[in-house]
């Protein structure tokens, strides 16, 4: 099924697809398309259950894709940001001739720690746990309690929620369904084997106070010529809000020498 998407910029321009992460939806993006709108076709998508597409049921992270091949222009650059990190991974796997870069924001191959294997990752239990204390009538409180976790670490704690949730102020928000099938994601997805079948240039930004994607992940990207990482200090998951001009810096850069 092809999901609605808010297109900006001008369709002379090359473009880049963008996916939001768990509870929020695409207007999360609103401070990066501001420094791209000019020179680049920016399509912002929100996933089945979330922003304009609200009333399409949940689906987990094989059905997205599925809808993702039907909604991403060809020839594009592929934006995610943490769970939407996750599904540009897989759609760049099993899509590898679809899009011409990948940018990945706050996530890895693996999004839950793996102790036994020294994988470092958010703690398993606390994405359980949050699955246990989402029902039909609190999902907002507690997606106020993952954008605070979220956010911890930074430095602009306090100025990064209010800016998340003034972005998002409009918006629908999503049901306990969707809430569910993201978090199942989160918790499942393991692509740190196929993630050599990435061939397009990449570019994999963290933040050094993430809680829940350290920066240290970075370490599973092999170092090509076209693939590179970069941590931001002051940020913790949410770099783009925390430090949006030097983020915006840094995706211009890479965009402007990888994406032809």
């Amino acid at each position: 099924m092809k999901l609605k998407t808010e297109i900006l910029g001008s369709d002379k321009h090359k473009t880049i697809a963008m996916l939001h992460g768990w509870g929020l939806c695409s207007k999360v993006f609103y401070p990066v398309v501001d420094s791209l709108k000019d020179r680049y076709r920016i399509v912002l998508i929100d996933m089945p259950g979330y922003g304009i597409n609200n009333a399409i049921p949940a689906n987990r992270c094989d059905g997205i894709v599925s809808s993702l091949e039907e909604t991403i222009p060809e020839n594009c650059a592929l934006l995610g940001w943490s769970l939407g990190g996750i599904l540009a991974q897989k759609f760049a796997i099993t899509n590898s001739k679809h899009i011409r870069a990948l940018i990945t924001v706050s996530c890895s191959p693996r999004f839950t720690s793996n102790p036994q294997e020294g994988w470092p990752g958010t703690d398993a239990k606390l994405l359980k746990k949050f699955s246990t204390l989402i029902s039909q009538n609190n999902c907002q409180a507690v997606l106020d309690k993952f954008l605070s976790l979220q956010a911890m670490g930074s430095e602009r704690m306090r100025e990064d929620i209010k800016t998340i949730k003034g972005l998002l102020a409009e918006a629908p928000s999503p049901s306990y369904y969707e809430l569910q099938a993201g978090l199942k994601t989160l918790m499942d997805e393991d692509l740190r084997n196929n993630i050599s079948r990435i061939q397009c240039p990449s570019l994999h930004i963290f933040g050094l106070k993430d809680r829940l994607c350290p920066a240290s992940t970075k370490n599973i990207w092999a170092k090509k010529d076209n693939s590179h990482t970069i941590v931001f200090k002051q940020s913790s998951h949410a770099p783009f809000i925390t430090q949006t001009k030097e983020f915006n810096e840094q995706l211009l850069l890479f965009l402007d020498k990888y994406y032809h």
